[in-house]
């Protein structure tokens, strides 16, 4: 900043722009879509590796052109009267098999060998995974763990490049590694491309949200906040329907990944954050950008210019509190660090409460589809309330009502019935239930 020049006191510039104007609404949208495909990156895998129902092959009686009656007597059933996936009876005589009932030893059973798949293109089906249940469940573990790396550097490169950039770097990776798994060849091709996709990409949710909220003043930031929070359950709901409607899990990935280049190609024609430019020093690009905002929202611009150098609460340059000392007196400050052990314990909390809920709900009942985007369509009345209550009790009364109802309604859980004992008792057999 040059000598004589003051600090922009931004949140009166940002006040006096208007929360929802023309310029912030247009950049609500182009920074809305990319939180609603973070969606689709961060929860697709929910549906592209879904469990699968599967039995095993028994040679000599899948050839019987339509008598599936010999199963009961070839493969054991499981508690929901249906064959178990990974064991079969052991055939009494394998060179003379009839599938009769006196073929197969009740007493012996054999682990399977090859499978039969439910009808469609399943990732399960195409690479074999039966009774392999641990490389399936593997696809989430590899998906948040390069989650987990994409936190460590997207805050460096939003920081250091701009929240443009970010954006940007986020959704080409996440169009790359994404639309490139759809053509896995093998299941390492494709948990490899998995963990890069969502290492490199992973970091669009909160490069778009910071970038978004940057947008307002302190004031919208709650209202603004659960805006991008609804966008993204809009998009989980999407995937739901997606899911249902799509059965090939290749086709799935193209169209989840396909609308990323749209973000790819318009982002780098917005504007850059005026809050990160001056967080830099590039003020006179930080004003431009605020006089372009000022000119699509029809206000007076050089009004808008004595409003922010003529404000008492700027600050000479000579002023501006040096940042390293202000960062190594924020690592020293053991409030600092309370409060970063305990918000990190709650978002780790919640965030295992929340997609193991979401990732659960599938098996809620007979309809996974319906179920999953039940279960995250109770989201957004929570939302609503969120922005009634929260400037209203503060952020702890807050946090603190939020978690003991969760935990409660988790406990209670556990003591509901089983879904085909509570069916039964409703109609008054097991057989409709299952």
């Amino acid at each position: 900043m040059e000598e004589g020049k003051k600090e922009i006191n931004l949140d009166s510039v940002l006040e006096s722009l208007g929360p929802y104007g023309r310029y912030n609404l247009l950049n609500f949208v182009l920074l809305l879509y990319p939180i609603l495909l973070s969606s689709f990156f961060e929860c697709g895998f929910i549906f592209e590796a879904q469990e699968q129902t599967y039995r095993c092959e028994v040679y000599g009686c899948e050839q019987r052109f339509n008598d599936t009656s010999w199963i009961q007597y070839a493969i054991p059933s499981d508690q929901n009267n249906k064959p178990e996936s990974c064991r079969r009876f052991a055939p009494v005589n394998n060179t003379s098999l009839q599938c009769l009932p006196e073929d197969f030893s009740t007493n012996k059973t054999l682990p399977c060998e090859t499978f039969v798949y439910e009808e469609g293109r399943s990732f399960v089906k195409e690479f074999n995974l039966g009774c392999q249940e641990w490389k399936r469940v593997l696809v989430g573990t590899i998906h948040n763990s390069g989650m987990f790396l994409a936190m460590l550097f997207t805050g460096a490169i939003s920081d250091r490049f701009g929240r443009k950039v970010a954006v940007g770097f986020a959704s080409f990776a996440s169009l790359i590694f994404g639309f490139s798994r759809a053509f896995s060849p093998n299941y390492l091709t494709y948990v490899a491309l998995h963990f890069l996709e969502a290492g490199l990409g992973g970091g669009l949710y909160p490069s778009a949200y910071v970038f978004i909220i940057e947008l307002v003043g302190l004031k919208q930031r709650v209202i603004v906040s659960a805006m991008c929070n609804m966008t993204f359950v809009i998009g989980v709901v999407l995937i739901g329907l997606l899911a249902w409607l799509v059965d090939n899990w290749r086709t799935y990935i193209l169209i989840l990944y396909c609308p990323a280049i749209i973000v790819v190609i318009y982002i780098w024609f917005t504007n850059e954050s005026a809050r990160w430019l001056l967080s830099k020093g590039r003020r006179d690009e930080a004003v431009r950008v605020l006089k372009r905002a000022a000119k699509i929202n029809n206000l007076d611009q050089h009004k808008l210019e004595l409003d922010s150098l003529g404000d008492p609460l700027l600050k000479p340059k000579n002023q501006v509190h040096d940042k390293k000392s202000q960062f190594s007196k924020a690592i020293r400050s053991s409030i600092i660090w309370k409060r970063l052990m305990i918000c990190s314990f709650l978002w780790l909390t919640c965030s295992l409460v929340y997609y193991g809920l979401s990732i659960n709900s599938v098996s809620l009942s007979s309809h996974r589809y319906v179920s999953f985007m039940l279960v995250v369509l109770v989201e957004i009345p929570a939302y609503i309330v969120v922005v009634i209550v929260l400037d209203k009790y503060g952020r702890k009364k807050t946090l603190m009502a939020t978690y003991l109802t969760c935990a409660l309604m988790s406990i209670l859980f556990a003591f509901l019935p089983r879904y085909t004992v509570w069916c039964a008792q409703l109609t008054g057999g097991p057989y409709l239930c299952t």
